[in-house]
């Protein structure tokens, strides 16, 4: 072989290996990595969902692939199912629903879950949008609340994993008294009754309640639970029924940016 074509084969080889080099470099960030949502099948890739290549560690958070990744507890008899809409959307083309209808059981709970185990320490930012289409409480506890649950960490044998329920709207004081949970109210005036017929931005800082409220944060590898719901609480037997059409849409969950949780 020519001493050119000996050059020329060399600089081909060491093109094929920088080509390959960087093909490696994108592997992790087509797999799902660390984040765990559940059973669930059929998830996008990160390298394809836009929601996550803005920060979001939420999955089909605009619920633009209907239900995908999102699940309901299915094993509570305190839970009912959640559906996808696209009737209403705060964007593009699809909207968590959550229809309330009540029933003889003293709590039902409609909501959508995720279960991630953290990449980095806990957001600062928790974000999204509701809409309500009629609501009707009657004398029943109802209201919208958005809850996180450190799998990982235990506050003891008999007390459960450390949990923040966030109230977005529907009460002004705590509706339960749980022993391992602490109730944070959203919106600043804690108002009794949501806003109706039009999309209400609510948002907080998940990362400085933890430290608050547990005097610590969950890091690295912590498992959460993450769930977005609507529900009423201890039937009083009273002949005025629960009637409630919610959705929730364009959730995030991930670092504090301009435009995220910015105000």
């Amino acid at each position: 072989m020519k001493k050119i074509e000996i050059f020329l084969f060399v600089i081909w080889m060491a093109t094929l290996a920088v080509m390959a080099g960087c093909g490696q470099s994108a592997t992790p960030v087509q797999k799902m990595g660390d984040v765990s949502y559940g059973d669930v099948d059929g998830l996008p890739d990160r390298a394809t969902s836009p929601v996550v290549l803005q920060g979001n560690i939420l999955m089909n958070a605009g619920f633009e692939n209907g239900t995908e990744t999102w699940q309901w507890l299915d094993w509570s008899k305190g839970w009912a199912a959640f559906k996808h809409a696209t009737d209403h959307s705060y964007e593009g083309n699809g909207s968590l629903y959550l229809p309330l209808k009540s029933d003889e059981r003293p709590t039902v709970v409609w909501g959508a879950v995720q279960e991630i185990t953290l990449d980095d320490d806990i957001p600062e930012c928790v974000e999204g949008y509701y809409y309500i289409e009629q609501w009707h409480s009657g004398d029943w506890k109802q209201y919208l609340q958005v809850v996180i649950i450190d799998l990982s960490h235990s506050l003891g044998e008999k007390m459960g994993q450390a949990q923040l329920r966030y109230i977005v709207s529907g009460t002004t004081t705590p509706p339960l008294n749980i022993s391992n949970a602490q109730y944070l109210f959203v919106e600043t005036h804690r108002r009794e009754t949501p806003v109706l017929k039009q999309w209400t931005k609510f948002s907080f800082n998940p990362r400085a309640d933890f430290e608050k409220n547990w005097n610590y944060k969950p890091t690295k590898g912590a498992k959460l639970r993450v769930l977005f719901e609507a529900r009423y609480d201890h039937h009083r037997k009273q002949q005025n029924p629960v009637l409630a059409d919610v959705y929730f849409d364009n959730l995030y969950m991930g670092p504090k940016t301009a435009t995220r949780c910015a105000d």
